[in-house]
C-alpha cells in the first residue's frame, strides 16, 4: 500500500462500463484503495460490458483523445503523472496517439512508470484489428511492464507457446523488443513441464499458471518465475483489468526496495485476484443452484441471459481486504511460486 507521504497519480486509459466491472471500472477502485490518485480517460463508454446479450454506448476517436490530452497539457495537469496504465484500446489511431503522448510525458518525467496491458484477444481469437499488433510491438520500447495473456504473448513475440520452454522464450523475445518486465498473466503448459514444488493436486494440462520475467539490470539474463494457482469453474470478466491495475501498485512498492522483485509483486497480485475470483465464483455457484433448484452447479461458457451475466460480475468492493492485504486473505497454501 502507498505510504501517506507518497504522491502517486496514475492516468488510466481504457474502456468504461456504466454497470459492472471491466476496464477502468475494474482498475480504479483497487488503485485508489492502495493509495493512488487516479485520473481516468475512458476510450469507450458502454452501458455494460460486451459479455451481456446487448449493450449501448459510444467510442472515442483519436481526435477526441488528443483533445483531452491537449486540455490536460494546457492546464499543466500532465506534469504530476507518476504512472500510466493502458488497457483495451482497440483502435490503431487512438493507440498511436497514446504512444506519442507517453513519449512526451517521459521527457517531462524520466521516472514515469508505464504498465501496458496489450488487450488484443484470448485463447486463439484476435478481437482487434490486425494492424494493432505491430504497433504494440513498438510500444514495448516505451513500456516498463507488460501484462499479456498467453495468446497476446504468442502474437507479440511470434512464438507458439506449447511448453514451459516456449513460454520462457516468448517472454525473452518480448524483452528483446524493449520491455524490461514481462508478466504472462494466464498460461497453460503441460503438467510434465511444471516443477514438482509448485504442482497442485489434480493439476492437468488445462491448469493455469502465471509467468514473470524480469531483466537483470546488470546483465542480459532474465529472472523468471512460475506461479501456480487454483482455478474456478465459472464465467469471469474484468479480472485481467484488475490484475494490471494491481501490478501498477505492487510494482511501485518493489521499486522502493534496494533490489525490486517483479516476482514478489506478481505473487501479491495473483493472491488478490485469485481471492476476488474465488469470492465471485462462490456467488455464482449459490445463484445458479438457487435458480435451477440444484439442477446446475456451475456456469459454463458465456451466460445466456443478462441476469446470469449480472451474477458473474466480480465481487470488487466486497473483496477490498483481499486487495489491501493479499497475504492475509489470499490462499497462500494453494498459490505457489518457483524460480525457473
Amino acid at each position: 500500500m502507498s505510504d501517506e507521504n507518497d504522491d502517486y497519480r496514475v492516468l488510466s486509459i481504457q474502456s468504461h462500463m456504466v454497470s459492472g466491472y471491466c476496464g477502468n471500472k475494474a482498475a480504479v477502485f483497487p488503485l485508489q484503495l492502495l493509495g493512488f490518485d487516479v485520473d481516468v480517460l475512458n476510450t469507450v463508454q458502454f452501458s455494460n460490458h460486451t459479455g451481456y446479450p446487448s449493450w449501448t454506448g459510444k467510442r472515442l476517436g483519436d481526435t477526441d483523445v488528443q483533445e483531452l490530452f491537449d486540455g490536460l497539457e494546457n492546464n499543466g495537469l500532465t506534469d504530476d503523472y507518476s504512472h500510466i496504465l493502458t488497457g483495451y484500446i482497440g483502435n490503431y489511431a487512438i493507440l498511436d496517439t497514446i504512444k506519442r503522448f507517453i513519449r512526451k510525458l517521459e521527457t517531462i518525467n524520466p521516472k514515469l512508470i508505464y504498465v501496458c496491458d496489450p488487450v488484443m484477444g484470448d485463447w486463439g481469437r484476435l478481437y482487434v484489428a490486425p494492424e494493432i499488433v505491430p504497433l504494440y510491438r513498438d510500444i514495448m520500447q516505451v513500456a516498463n511492464v507488460v501484462t499479456p495473456n498467453q495468446f497476446e504473448a504468442e502474437i507479440l513475440a511470434d512464438v507458439r507457446i506449447d511448453s514451459l520452454a516456449s513460454a520462457k522464450e516468448a517472454a525473452n523475445k518480448l524483452h528483446l523488443l524493449g520491455v524490461p518486465n514481462v508478466i504472462i498473466t494466464t498460461l497453460k503448459v503441460p503438467v510434465k513441464d511444471v516443477p514438482n514444488e509448485i504442482l497442485l493436486p489434480n493439476a492437468t494440462d488445462e491448469s493455469l499458471y502465471c509467468l514473470s520475467s524480469q531483466m537483470d539490470q546488470n546483465s542480459d539474463v532474465s529472472q523468471q518465475h512460475l506461479i501456480a494457482f487454483p482455478t474456478y469453474r465459472g464465467y469471469f470478466s474484468g479480472t485481467g483489468d484488475m490484475f494490471s491495475a494491481l501490478v501498477v501498485a505492487r510494482w511501485q512498492e518493489e521499486l522502493k526496495k534496494p533490489i525490486p522483485s517483479l516476482a514478489g509483486a506478481t505473487k501479491l497480485v495473483v493472491l488478490s485476484v485469485n481471492a476476488v475470483t474465488k469470492g465471485t465464483w462462490e456467488k455464482q455457484v449459490k445463484y445458479i443452484n438457487k435458480i435451477t433448484n440444484g439442477e446446475r452447479e456451475f456456469i459454463d461458457g458465456r451466460p445466456e441471459t443478462s441476469a446470469l451475466v449480472r451474477c458473474c460480475e466480480i465481487q470488487m468492493v466486497k473483496s477490498r481486504q483481499a486487495i489491501e492485504e493479499p497475504e492475509l486473505v489470499g490462499n497462500n497454501e494453494s498459490i505457489k511460486m518457483t524460480k525457473l
